[in-house]
């Protein structure tokens, strides 16, 4: 009896929290759950500047490559996590709570989940969206909501609301998509990021896409705000720690592009990177080295990027950083890339690594810093250029 009494507690001490929880999301009228492979962070700074720009008082959370709150006022810091593998869920509660607090009109909030009962848990549970916004579909994670690119489709779309509304960018794999929306009864409302012309895109003080301006923008249109004002919160918003960076440095051959994309982790977003600096002459499209960051806990990723270093890639050679950097040059190897043309720097300091990218980097070329951020290595190596290189522009 004494044990049925604990458990009759807990339970009891349970839904008293899920009802509290229940009641603060419902002091929030616009809830706004921002997933897919590509650009969330970027795309949910945007949509927070937009909203902001037209008088809303909005709470936006981030998990980016530092998790980061934004909060009713604009003021900006950085979410202290515990020191555990993994991050956890209950955050999104936190955010909704102190969203409640500060009597938020709307709440921009990312999603962290990548497993799929976990995204299902942190929409359904968690955000219960008024909006859902799926940037896009790449071969990210496939190891986890795959095995597929569709099947990886299908299940980031259950951050759709139920008889609500899905925001999106991504047309290749719409029809999954659309399938999934119509399960819920919520309609599918796409942008075309080619709307959005190359003079607003370059008016940007730092680079952003033109899939990220889009979706802010079709949001702000769901949402009957003002354009002008939408741009014009766009226009100054700031972005998040780990996006794309461009340094100007010197090679022993000459002068050289650092491209920070250590963020950028698949390759079809990297070739897309790729093509859309060349488009905008940030890079001449002359020859490529690439650095690679290895995790220790994303060896498929590490595998996918040697795979392509052949077939797509193209780079001329390519250092390895991080941990099991022995299996990236093996698969690279297997695939037929020349194994004199990797360089292995496992235990190398973030100062190591830029010097060695410095004495290999091609004359009027471009070296592309990719893969993986959360790391030591990865945070070092963007100190240490922002410490040192000169800093061109910056996005998400």
């Amino acid at each position: 009896m004494g044990i049925a009494a604990a458990w009759t507690v807990i339970g009891l001490g349970g839904y008293r929290e899920w009802r509290r929880h229940t009641d603060r999301l419902e002091t929030i009228p616009i809830r706004i759950h921002v997933d897919g492979s590509r650009g969330k962070t970027g795309t949910c700074r945007l949509i927070g500047a937009a909203l902001r720009a037209n008088g809303l008082r909005v709470v936006v959370k981030t998990t980016g490559k530092m998790p980061v709150l934004i909060d009713a006022s604009g003021n900006e810091k950085v979410i202290d996590r515990p020191p555990t593998p993994t991050a956890n869920l209950r955050e999104q509660k936190e955010i909704v709570r102190l969203a409640a607090e500060q009597h938020a009109q709307a709440i921009v909030v990312e999603c962290m989940a990548v497993d799929p009962e976990l995204r299902r848990a942190s929409e359904n549970t968690l955000i219960r969206a008024t909006l859902a916004v799926i940037t896009n579909v790449r071969r990210d994670h496939l190891e986890v909501i795959g095995p597929d690119i569709g099947t990886g489709a299908r299940n980031l779309s259950d951050v759709i609301p139920p008889n609500g509304t899905v925001v999106t960018a991504e047309h290749r794999l719409l029809p999954p998509l659309e399938d999934e929306a119509e399960k819920r009864h919520a309609k599918v409302v796409t942008v075309d990021p080619e709307t959005i012309s190359d003079a607003l895109l370059e008016s940007f003080p730092y680079i952003t896409f033109k899939e990220n301006i889009a979706l802010a923008l079709g949001v702000s249109d769901l949402l009957g705000l003002d354009r002008e004002r939408a741009l014009d919160g766009m226009l100054h918003s700031t972005p998040d720690y780990g996006t794309v960076r461009l340094f100007e440095r010197k090679s022993r051959a000459g002068p050289y592009t650092l491209v920070c994309a250590l963020g950028v982790n698949d390759v079809d977003s990297l070739l897309e990177l790729q093509r859309e600096l060349i488009r905008r002459k940030k890079l001449n499209g002359g020859p490529i080295v690439g650095l690679f960051n290895s995790r220790d806990d994303r060896a498929t990723r590490s595998l996918e990027f040697a795979r392509m270093m052949v077939r797509e890639l193209e780079f001329r050679s390519v250092i390895v950083t991080g941990r099991h950097t022995k299996a990236f040059v093996r698969a690279a190897v297997r695939n037929g890339y020349p194994r004199d043309r990797i360089s292995e720097m496992e235990d190398a300091t973030p100062r190591e690594i830029l010097e060695a990218v410095d004495a290999r980097a091609p004359p009027d070329g471009a070296v592309f810093a990719c893969g993986n951020m959360v790391t030591s290595i990865g945070y070092g190596l963007v100190e240490e250029l922002l410490g040192g290189g000169s800093d061109g522009h910056a996005g998400s």
